[in-house]
């Protein structure tokens, strides 16, 4: 279930106010780019960002998208990788200038995943069929060679004779294999392939943190979509890989409920608690005093005591409450809003 999450109040900022904290725990689809989009046009602060990211993958478009987003809203992108961070979303660390693995911590392939024509809501690699191809060319091959050597050598026929019975032997044997393979099927498989080709190609000219040859590495060389690239093996295939900082760390095990793994939350900023008084201070003098004459005037009442204001706090709709995923969340509300519910709580 998708949960409307709006900002998370944490330390991990504290340190560094020059940026941007987001948190991403959500499959890659048209639809996250256009939360991520509308929250960082209406919540951006400064021209760097660090973004944590959690996904399984899903639709390679959607991911260059969200990709492209950052790049159009931010000089500087790090991407946090704490848990997974597979498919559509490698594409996106291929657009960051740093990349951050966690110990559990992986990339994945940039294996693109197409629907089944015959199968409900179940997808195959873009890989399967290329897969399949060099398959059975291999055995075709070695079927070729084993039957010439060994027919050259029992019966002392020429090399011809003995090449063209094992032709014939390798071609009954290949014949049915590739009669399976539908043409159809597999001009969609490459053009699959070649779009995360030419999306990651594009979105390496940000920084160009890809070492030459990883991205046909991403696209070809790995069995499965499931592979697991860690933080070692990344370093081969990106020039600027490192690991969390303290605060990261920190942050990542406070909300590993949501990082371990895909969450489908909605997009969030992470806000550091001083930024969140900040604002509580600026909305607060945007309220015209009141004397206590006016307030009594008004019907207001004598003031509360301590014991009063700290049970209004904390019945308080506006507080911070934990969500379904074990995140404190903090409501962000208009200065005006804010006011009129202070005048009223008066």
């Amino acid at each position: 279930m998708s949960i409307a999450v709006t900002s998370v109040e944490h330390s991990v900022a504290a340190t560094d106010a020059t940026r941007d904290y987001i948190l991403l725990s959500h499959g890659i689809d048209r639809q996250l780019h256009y939360k991520l989009s509308k929250l960082v046009a209406e919540n951006k602060r400064n021209a760097a960002c660090t973004v944590f990211l959690t996904t399984y993958g899903g639709d390679p478009n959607g991911g260059y998208r969200v990709a492209r987003c950052l790049r159009h809203h931010y000089e500087h992108v790090r991407l946090v990788v704490p848990s997974f961070c597979k498919s559509a979303g490698t594409l996106i660390a291929i657009a960051a200038n740093e990349l951050a693995i966690g110990d559990f911590g992986e990339l994945g392939p940039l294996d693109i995943q197409i629907r089944k024509p015959s199968e409900l809501q179940e997808n195959s690699s873009g890989l399967d069929i290329m897969q399949a191809l060099q398959t059975v060319t291999a055995h075709t091959q070695q079927t070729f060679h084993r039957m010439l050597v060994e027919t050259r050598n029992a019966s002392g026929l020429s090399t011809k004779l003995c090449a063209e019975f094992a032709g014939k032997v390798a071609a009954a044997i290949a014949a049915p294999l590739f009669a399976q393979i539908d043409p159809t099927r597999l001009g969609e498989m490459q053009r699959a392939t070649r779009v995360a080709y030419e999306y990651g190609k594009r979105l390496d000219k940000y920084c160009s943190n890809l070492k030459r040859g990883a991205l046909e590495r991403l696209i070809g060389d790995y069995p499965a979509h499931g592979f697991v690239i860690d933080r070692k093996e990344a370093t081969e295939l990106f020039n600027r890989v490192s690991g969390l900082t303290p605060n990261e760390d920190a942050f990542c095990a406070e909300c590993w409920t949501v990082l371990a793994g895909q969450a489908d939350v909605d997009p969030c900023f992470i806000v550091p608690p001083d930024v969140g008084q900040a604002r509580g201070a600026e909305d607060e003098e945007s309220v015209p005093k009141r004397s206590d004459s006016e307030a009594c005037e008004e019907g207001a009442g004598p003031k509360p005591d301590r014991g009063d204001i700290q049970e209004q706090s904390n019945s308080s709709g506006n507080s911070a409450q934990p969500d379904e995923q074990g995140l404190r969340i903090r409501q962000v509300d208009s200065p005006r809003s804010a006011a009129r519910r202070r005048m009223r709580s008066a």
